[in-house]
């Protein structure tokens, strides 16, 4: 009778001392494509651009894919090495084929890459817009089927790369500043960069998300040669010097930021070899800032989202109107995703960071998930009332529409973390 007493205290004690496993798994896959084109075709950006189609390609594009678990919820974020994407079929089969419902498709905005949509919304698809999205789905596919138990961890870090191209003028407007070539810093941007860094159970680095704000236009209009601009120097190089991590980059509040470092001699050698300065710099920041940060199999896995089909009017004729698609993620309770397919002002961007209630927020620019066109430009009320190329010229947005979306980020957010009561609270 005293031994059965005592073994069972003794399995008791044991049991207690074991660490509580997480209610559901937390999983993670990775996999990328190529997407460099097999044919040479029109460019985007750059209206003043010195050649038609493209010539050849200096470096490949690259499509990323990250798909994660929490029990039964799954998302996926894909970036690409695209000036925009808009994607309703890839995003709808992704989403009934994969069972992914959650999907964030983000462009870097590098001017040196692919025209891939026809200007013709009514036309049929491009060949390489079927070729890009049929690879990215085999990406996320692959992604998908690849997972397994996974650590979590968010760091910061800093490095100005970055200038305001909107500056005040003598009449009290502003006006853009397109080229800085003097590497002046001016105006208010953000510096910070965030990363999400996803390891497998031994520690070893699987995914890095770099989220930035800083125009990919190191390339000038006489660059006629595939890119992914400075984003896609900064990955190859932490990927050459991190084994075994898949690094993607996403583009943030960049709609008034452009880069301190211009490429604009028309001399190729030269113009890339600023091209890769840039990159090697936050590249050599990323990977200081990457490396000292604890990832950690979260407690209370989970994956939560709200997404909007918002309607804003037309600034300069108000009986017209667009509707964008947004998406509000929420992961393990700590980490907020705003997801917002325009060029948003970094303004909003800093709001969200500084505004949003949880531990680590997120913005996401250039991105497309639920519908709805591409916004073009979306600034703060502030740049909206001074002008400026994005804010006055440009841009086809109600003024107080970048407020909206992010009011409306904000909503979601609190109803994702079950802050909104079905009746009213105690006095």
């Amino acid at each position: 009778m005293y031994n059965s007493i005592m073994l069972n205290l003794l399995r008791c004690a044991v049991a207690l001392s074991l660490p509580l496993a997480a209610a559901d798994p937390f999983l993670a896959g990775v996999a990328k494509a190529d997407i460099t084109p097999t044919a040479y075709g029109p460019m985007y950006g750059y209206a003043n651009r010195k050649c038609g189609p493209a010539v050849g390609v200096h470096d490949p594009l690259f499509a990323k894919a990250l798909v994660l678990q929490a029990g039964a919820s799954r998302m996926a974020i894909v970036t690409f090495d695209l000036g925009s994407i808009i994607a309703p079929e890839l995003r709808k089969r992704i989403a009934e084929k994969l069972n992914i419902p959650v999907v964030l498709l983000a462009a870097s905005h590098s001017h040196s890459t692919p025209q891939y949509l026809n200007p013709d919304a009514a036309a049929a698809p491009s060949a390489y817009q079927v070729e890009m999205e049929n690879k990215v789905f085999a990406a996320v596919e692959q992604a998908s089927k690849s997972m397994s138990p996974a650590k979590i961890g968010i760091g910061r870090g800093e490095m100005r790369l970055g200038y305001n191209r909107l500056l005040p003028r003598e009449d009290g407007r502003v006006r853009a500043l397109f080229d800085n070539l003097e590497r002046v810093p001016y105006g208010p941007v953000d510096p910070g960069f965030d990363l999400l860094r996803v390891d497998d159970m031994d520690g070893n680095a699987k995914a890095l998300l770099v989220h930035y704000a800083v125009h990919a236009v190191v390339l000038g209009s006489t660059n006629c040669k595939y890119s992914a601009d400075y984003p896609g120097v900064m990955q190859s190089k932490v990927e050459a010097d991190w084994k075994g991590v898949q690094t993607m980059f996403v583009q943030g509040g960049a709609g008034d930021i452009n880069p301190l470092f211009m490429a604009r001699k028309g001399i190729e050698a030269e113009d890339f070899e600023v091209t890769r300065k840039m990159g090697e710099l936050l590249a050599a920041e990323v990977l200081k800032a990457a490396k000292t940060i604890a990832t950690k199999v979260p407690a209370k896995p989970s994956i939560v989202s709200a997404s909007n089909l918002l309607t804003l009017k037309d600034r300069w004729e108000p009986d017209k109107a667009l509707e964008i698609g947004i998406s509000t993620v929420l992961i393990n309770g700590e980490i907020g995703i705003a997801a917002t397919p325009g060029e948003v002002f970094h303004k909003l961007q800093v709001d969200w960071k500084t505004g949003a209630d949880v531990p680590y927020p997120l913005f996401y620019g250039y991105t497309y998930s639920s519908g709805g066109q591409w916004a073009g430009y979306i600034p703060d009320l502030r740049s909206a009332a001074y002008g400026g190329y994005g804010a006055d010229a440009s841009t086809r947005v109600e003024i107080g529409a970048g407020e909206k979306v992010l009011e409306q980020h904000r909503m979601n957010l609190f109803r994702l973390r079950g802050m909104w009561l079905g009746a009213p609270g105690k006095p």
